[in-house]
């Protein structure tokens, strides 16, 4: 990130770039943080959705996903390849396709009960993604979702 860019919402220190989305924002518009060099963000407890490649191919560490989160967009994590786990709140209805494919590093995914769509290829060649307990209100599960995946899976 250029070090001379500014913004009340970026912050940095020795660990890189961070990320505080303000409270008045309910969506993370569709390529917000598209190759961003941020590591963590933390989203407010009113966003709803995180639009269509929001994060794609950022160096995203961390992130913290608020209960209020309905949808995550196809493409949104796409090739974060620093993402170690996440964890998919409760008020999380839909991930869309290829949401968190590519992301390489990957090895935790925690799933709440109340998910009930996972898009096409939403975790395809997640490589060390090893385990997965999927709710038993998933409605709709896409074509080829753990394409690539060294996976044991419980529905």
């Amino acid at each position: 990130m250029d070090s001379n860019f500014k913004s009340p919402y970026i912050t940095s220190n020795e660990e890189g770039y961070h990320i505080v989305i303000p409270t008045d924002i309910t969506t993370i518009e569709e390529c917000g943080f598209l190759g961003a060099d941020v590591e963590t963000v933390i989203l407010p407890e009113n966003i709803t959705a995180i639009g269509r490649g929001a994060f794609m191919g950022s160096r995203l560490k961390n992130i913290v996903l608020p209960d209020s989160l309905s949808e995550i967009a196809e493409d949104a994590f796409c090739a974060c390849v620093n993402l170690k786990k996440i964890y998919l709140p409760s008020g999380l209805k839909v991930i869309g396709a290829r949401a968190f494919m590519g992301c390489d590093n990957l090895e935790t995914v925690e799933i709440t009960s109340n998910l009930q769509i996972i898009g096409d290829e939403a975790f395809a060649f997640c490589r060390r993604l090893k385990s997965i307990t999927l709710p038993d209100n998933v409605k709709k599960m896409g074509e080829k979702v753990f394409l690539g995946c060294p996976l044991n899976f419980e529905p």
